[in-house]
């Protein structure tokens, strides 16, 4: 067995993967989970094992903690679509079911669990910047599916394992499909179209994101760091752009000027879009981001407890690299282009 076995469940999807290739190219014997084949973007040094949490037999949840030292547990249901039985289903009683067994292999030396910043909700104003150890409120079926599974992983670390907890706030980057990815998608559709101005609400919205690789170093920091254990912590860029700076950063990306508009429904509408959509898959784009209904829905949502506070990630000496959106979403950009994600100059 090597030194150190990291696990990683949820390892199919855009944040796993990424921690499964970092957990690599670090040197780590890794074995990688999820409930889906194999994907072909895994590293093939990772070992991968396809097995339910929920309905997945005790003999296979135990082979899967078998001789790991470091678990990282990422899966879970995060679909707007998802019920409330599917999300107690696929995120409490899944991480009840992981723990006991990890427990049970008695190799595990640090547990960390990715919950998410909705869990302090949209709806009661919290302090702000919101500190982690404030009482959440979640207003919506996934933060409190994620605040439920967190009191779970809390029970497990009063029963004497190390867990940490880690709440990020929307992560985009490379292979990103949602989120930030469908702005640029939005933005790339209407070039495609031919207009001119990138017509938006007044009203701004205050936004808040986080690059992919500063997320991942900041797990593979908190889950070895001495002080961390039983501690939880927010993870975001700490930079707090409006919807009309992140318009202007991806319009000038694409040569549109932004034009501001009372209608906060302003811009073509969903079929304009879906067409024009369509057409660009005609001619070789692949659709792997997601076209959302609703133009730039990222971008509109509000948010009174927006701002958070750092203080406990930043005290632990850990730098975030990845803080400049301007240069990030052309990053960003350029590599929608490169993997024809995206049409457009």
């Amino acid at each position: 067995m090597a030194e150190h076995t990291a696990l990683v469940t949820g390892a199919t999807g855009f944040i796993g993967s990424h921690l499964v290739s970092a957990l690599v190219e670090a040197g780590r014997d890794v074995r990688a989970a999820g409930r889906r084949p194999r994907p072909s973007s895994l590293p093939a040094e990772a070992e991968y094992q396809a097995v339910d949490l929920v309905d997945g037999s005790e003999d296979d949840l135990a082979a899967l903690a078998k001789g790991v030292t470091h678990l990282f547990h990422l899966a879970g249901a995060s679909s707007s679509r998802s019920s409330d039985e599917e999300m107690h289903r696929n995120n409490v009683l899944a991480t009840e079911r992981l723990l006991d067994a990890a427990s049970a292999a008695g190799s595990l030396e640090r547990a960390l669990y990715m919950s998410s910043t909705s869990v302090y909700g949209e709806e009661e104003q919290l302090p702000s910047p919101v500190p982690e150890d404030v009482q959440p409120s979640p207003s919506r079926g996934y933060g409190k599916a994620k605040w439920e599974t967190e009191q779970v992983v809390r029970r497990y670390g009063d029963g004497g394992m190390a867990v940490v907890i880690v709440r990020p706030v929307s992560v985009h980057g490379p292979g990103a499909i949602k989120l930030l990815a469908s702005a640029i998608l939005d933005v790339a559709i209407e070039r495609f179209m031919g207009l001119g101005p990138l017509v938006i609400d007044s009203t701004p919205v205050e936004q808040r994101l986080v690059h992919i690789d500063d997320l991942i170093q900041a797990c593979l920091h908190v889950i070895d760091h001495p002080d961390t254990v039983g501690r939880t912590f927010n993870v975001a860029s700490g930079v707090y752009p409006t919807s009309h700076e992140v318009a202007e950063i991806l319009g000038g990306l694409f040569g549109m000027t932004l034009e501001l508009d009372d209608d906060p429904d302003c811009g073509p509408d969903y079929d304009e879009r879906q067409r024009a959509w369509s057409s660009m898959l005609e001619r070789g784009m692949r659709d792997d981001i997601i076209l959302t209904k609703e133009r730039f829905r990222f971008m509109r949502k509000a948010n009174r407890n927006n701002r958070l506070s750092l203080d406990a990630l930043l005290g632990t000496g850990f730098e975030l690299r990845h803080t400049d959106l301007r240069e990030e979403a052309a990053a960003d950009t350029d590599w929608y282009r490169r993997q024809r994600w995206i049409l457009g100059p």
